[in-house]
């Protein structure tokens, strides 16, 4: 049986784990599912139709799967997924998903989320993904696996951001992000690779070595007199056979809700 503190409020219906800990003044909604050995620690509040997976730890204050922040939001069925593994810290917000949405908002596995961060509805957050202490990323935002956000950074509504980008510390997204590269400045832009994130994850010197130049030919070109779309076909054609310039480059061309690029900065 989960070991539940006498002052706990867990409505009937709420799933929780028998190895699962529910501390001092949390409240646990009646569409709530709470995995293996998670830990709520106090004054924890979850609501709405949240899914938490094993081996979690929420820290007091955290108010997870509430009701969306857009005009005409109701208490209906707001999903929320947060996946095995995640450590999520004091006074943290997720909000749950909008009404009529497919998918949930979704937080992935063995994410570190500090103190005051706020995940907004709708967002799809990947795997392994750290966020420093006052982030904050609108809703519909995409944000890919080992993504890092310093402090006080924000992602702009319907944003995308590839995977292994670092955003510097009150760095402001007003654009997509592409892959493996660092974002800064409070009008977004990059001109640097994440190379120390890249390189703690197991990527080579040849490896970054091939992201530059994928990079350099089609933002930075010596020639600037190809369009840049034609920057990015002559790329496809001469990186056809690396796997992480076909990341870049598919990240590029998707369609990505219309929204544009994050500019590179020379």
């Amino acid at each position: 049986m989960a070991d539940i503190h006498s002052s706990a409020v867990i409505h009937d219906g709420a799933q929780i784990a028998s190895s699962a800990s529910v501390g001092p003044f949390c409240v646990v909604g009646p569409n709530v599912q709470i995995g293996e050995n998670t830990v709520l620690q106090s004054h924890v509040s979850i609501s709405g139709a949240t899914k938490i997976g094993k081996d979690c730890e929420i820290f007091p204050g955290a108010i997870l799967g509430g009701r969306p922040q857009i005009l005409g939001a109701t208490d209906e069925a707001n999903e929320t997924v947060i996946g095995d593994g995640t450590i999520i810290r004091e006074n943290v917000t997720i909000n749950g998903s909008s009404p009529g949405k497919a998918e949930p908002t979704r937080l992935g596995k063995n994410c570190f989320i500090m103190v005051n961060a706020h995940i907004g509805h709708d967002a799809q957050i990947g795997d392994n993904c750290v966020f420093a202490a006052n982030v904050m990323v609108g809703g519909h935002a995409r944000i890919a696996n080992q993504v890092w956000m310093g402090g006080a950074s924000g992602v702009h509504q319907n944003s995308w951001v590839g995977e292994h980008v670092f955003i510097a510390a009150g760095c402001i997204l007003t654009g997509d992000v592409i892959p493996f590269v660092v974002a800064e400045g409070t009008s977004c832009s990059f001109n640097t690779l994440n190379a120390i994130g890249l390189t703690r994850r197991g990527f080579k010197r040849s490896d970054l070595k091939d992201i530059r130049t994928v990079i350099q030919a089609v933002f930075a070109p010596t020639d600037d007199e190809l369009l840049f779309q034609d920057r990015v076909a002559k790329a496809r054609e001469m990186f056809s056979d690396n796997r992480y310039a076909t990341q870049i480059l598919d990240f590029v061309e998707h369609p990505r809700n219309g929204r544009k690029l994050c500019p590179y900065k020379r």
